[in-house]
């Protein structure tokens, strides 16, 4: 009787086991909106023209590019943005504050790290790559402090009203 109760009681645990990872990966999604405060482009074109003929590499010339952009940003420039964010699509309900930084590389793509600063202690920290004429992008939650330690997931940003981006964080 007594090999039967364990087995009977390993069950019940398995399954609440499995019960309890199922609804943390099925968590409730962190939704937030957040508005452009201020935005710091660097423009390095002062490095692109030191670097011609000038580099510790030699003045070795390959074929041009192809594809000759007119207007900024160029590979290797960098924008700093500053973001409010809020708990609500008013925009009346502080929940803290973002700071996106970018690296643009060819096609007038950047990589961004993102940090986000809660109002609840917390921080969450992002990443990826995307162009800033997509209409949307997603960023890999990589991790976070306070309430979000050992957290990963994706954060997907959509357009909003009042010039405000919706955020959706999906943590695990």
């Amino acid at each position: 009787m007594r090999p039967l109760a364990t087995i009977a009681l390993a069950l019940v645990v398995g399954s609440c086991g499995a019960a309890a990872a199922e609804a943390h990966t099925h968590a409730q999604p962190l939704v937030i909106y957040s508005v452009a405060k201020q935005e710091q482009y660097v423009n390095n074109a002062d490095d692109r023209t030191r670097g011609q003929g000038k580099n510790p590499f030699g003045n070795y010339r390959d074929a041009a590019p192809a594809v000759k952009s007119a207007a900024p940003p160029f590979p290797g420039d960098e924008a700093i943005f500053a973001f409010a964010l809020y708990r609500d699509a008013r925009l009346k309900k502080k929940a803290g504050s973002a700071v996106f930084v970018c690296y643009y590389n060819f096609g007038k793509n950047a990589y961004c790290d993102a940090s986000f600063h809660l109002a609840n202690g917390g921080t969450l920290m992002a990443s990826g790559a995307f162009n800033f004429n997509a209409p949307k992008f997603t960023l890999a939650v990589t991790g976070g402090y306070g309430p979000y330690v050992g957290k990963a997931g994706v954060v997907e940003e959509r357009p909003a009203a009042n010039h405000s981006q919706r955020l959706v964080f999906r943590l695990a």
